[in-house]
């Protein structure tokens, strides 16, 4: 069949089929728009449609998301990467420019909340607590001079980030450390700031299937109203005497509790 027949026929969204088609036979997406007439062998393809057809993430089935203008490895250990997150990057970056507190609207019902706890014009490290992927150290990484912290409950989760890290060429810069939100960084002696997307969804809360069926619970949902990690994890920095401040992300409904 040529490209344009096996796209027609794949029963699933254009934009899905074209990313599985691409990935199946080893082109670009680009490549199918110039050759819309080539034969294909869609075999894989085939394969690939009944694991979409089951709702398993386009992300999940070729291992890869984009974020912030870079590639990730992503499976089912982690959490893909969204694009509010993305928003939460260009909050950290301004926050340590501004230095001054706001609530930000990344997506619907979801914001960004910067809090300063001291002078954060000489911090030295960011931390990012509930790193899945890797995606915020990473990029943080990159888009800075600091030296950056990564933490996570799920070493499994911390495999998909060193393996990312590994990929971006930067594993000598993020120190990856293993336990629950801001334990593993109770004993930073250098002033830092916490960047963080924790689970914050209410458990319970109706969700995609491509979400509730294949991404990790753990790093979804945060208790009955979804607050739990978030408060959890801005209470305990206040009591850190180098922590000199954070960027949050959760759901609306929470600014109320990060005063």
């Amino acid at each position: 069949m040529i490209v344009e027949e096996v796209l027609k026929s794949s029963g699933i969204e254009r934009l899905d089929a074209e990313v599985l088609l691409a990935f199946a036979i080893g082109k670009s997406r680009e490549w199918l728009f110039a050759h819309p007439e080539s034969e294909v062998d869609a075999t894989e393809f085939t394969h690939l449609i009944e694991r979409r057809k089951n709702n398993e993430p386009v992300a999940y089935i070729v291992e890869n998301q984009e974020f912030y203008g870079r590639d990730f490895f992503v499976d089912s250990r982690v959490l893909i990467p969204r694009s509010s997150t993305e928003r939460l990057i260009d909050l950290t970056l301004d926050f340590l420019k501004e230095k001054e507190d706001c609530i930000r609207s990344l997506d619907t019902k979801v914001i960004g909340v910067t809090r300063a706890f001291g002078d954060i014009a000489e911090i030295s490290t960011l931390v990012d607590v509930c790193t899945g992927s890797g995606c915020i150290a990473i990029t943080l990484a990159l888009e800075t001079d600091k030296r950056i912290i990564a933490t996570d409950i799920s070493s499994k989760a911390l495999d998909v980030a060193k393996k990312n890290a590994a990929k971006m060429g930067i594993e000598d810069r993020i120190d990856f450390r293993l336990g629950d939100l801001t334990n593993p960084i109770a004993d930073i002696e250098e002033s830092f700031v916490v960047v963080s997307n924790p689970p914050y969804i209410p458990e319970g809360e109706p969700l995609m299937p491509d979400v509730s069926e294949h991404e990790p619970s753990l790093a979804l949902f945060g208790g009955k109203d979804g607050s739990e990690p978030v408060v959890k994890i801005y209470n305990s920095l206040k009591l850190l005497p180098n922590c000199k401040g954070c960027v949050l992300e959760c759901r609306d409904t929470h600014a109320v509790l990060l005063l």
